[in-house]
């Protein structure tokens, strides 16, 4: 075992969480004042529903970060994932059949991430660079670049369904990301990946499995942008190759404001949850204010930036302290 417990294995609620919460906070109120009809409960609940599918892909990058690599393969993988059970289900397979369809090609994008970075040792940022363009381009031919409708609807309503007046895909992602954060904080198997990204060589010199822990990270991360495309494509109801454009640059920015480092060793995914809320709220923002679409795309790439800066400014003046 190693010899001592990472610092990445505190409670993480303090510092960089409540630094988030408060900021979220801050801008709500600022965008109630501005604009009242923030605070409705069909303009929050519209906030919710679109961090769905960002939720789950900011908890994947989380778990690629915290074992030292970067995925950003996500979002063209939850097009792909999106296509493929969405012409599963036109062709009339059985609605479970489609979806496992859906998610095990996911997985296998996710299981080549993590065999060319382990066993090859490629870089993981030059490998789903490429799988990123071989998952979009795959979904284009799939589809010739047209979306794949007529989709049944018992499967719609898995994304348009809804439990005491907030939708039915709040709850499961909401489920499924507490789930995901007990199992990470306190299941020593996953808890170990903390390990492997503070120092590999001295997890494998402890016994730990640091290349079958970095594959599975890379497995959930694109498994998590299954469950992405899952929701998407039946609340949208159809797939499409230019779903989740993007969508990888938010999940990564999130997970960093949240306190994970591309250093590897840190992360949350409580606070990547903060973080693509801080985002939604920012970009909700925009729509209220009247303000054109493009400035959304401005305001990622800014929040990126920030995101990079943050992570930067913590390892140079916190003495490599981690949350």
């Amino acid at each position: 075992m190693p010899p001592s417990e990472p610092a990445a294995s505190k409670p993480a609620i303090p510092g960089r969480e409540a630094g988030l919460l408060l900021t979220i906070l801050a801008i709500a109120a600022l965008l109630a004042l501005a604009r009242p009809g923030f605070l409705r409960a069909s303009n929050l609940v519209s906030i919710g529903t679109g961090m769905v599918y960002d939720l789950p892909l900011a908890a994947g990058a989380t778990l690629v970060l915290v074992v030292g690599g970067i995925d950003l393969s996500l979002g063209a993988v939850l097009a792909l994932s999106g296509v493929v059970t969405a012409l599963a289900l036109r062709a009339g397979w059985p609605i479970p059949l489609a979806i496992a369809a859906g998610l095990a090609l996911s997985a296998g994008v996710g299981a080549l991430n993590g065999l060319l970075v382990t066993r090859f040792r490629l870089a993981p940022f030059i490998v789903t660079l490429g799988t990123m363009s071989l998952a979009r381009g795959a979904a284009v031919v799939l589809t010739s670049g047209y979306m794949v409708a007529g989709l049944p609807p018992v499967f719609l309503a898995l994304g348009r369904d809804h439990w005491l007046g907030v939708p039915a895909s709040i709850w499961i992602v909401a489920a499924l990301l507490v789930g995901g954060h007990l199992l990470l904080r306190r299941w020593q198997p996953l808890h170990d990946a903390f390990y492997v990204g503070q120092n590999r060589e001295a997890a494998r010199l402890s016994g730990l499995p640091a290349d079958a822990l970095t594959a599975t990270a890379y497995v959930v991360s694109a498994l998590c942008a299954g469950v992405a495309a899952l929701f998407m494509t039946s609340r949208l109801g159809m797939g499409y190759a230019r779903f989740g454009e993007l969508a990888e640059l938010r999940a990564i920015a999130a997970a960093v404001l949240g306190g994970a480092a591309f250093s590897g060793g840190a992360g949350s995914i409580v606070g990547a949850g903060l973080g693509v809320l801080l985002l939604a709220v920012i970009l909700n923002g925009f729509v209220l204010l009247d303000l054109s679409i493009h400035w959304q795309n401005v305001a990622t790439g800014g929040m990126l930036v920030l995101a990079i800066a943050v992570d930067a400014a913590r390892r140079r003046f916190g003495g490599g302290e981690r949350q």
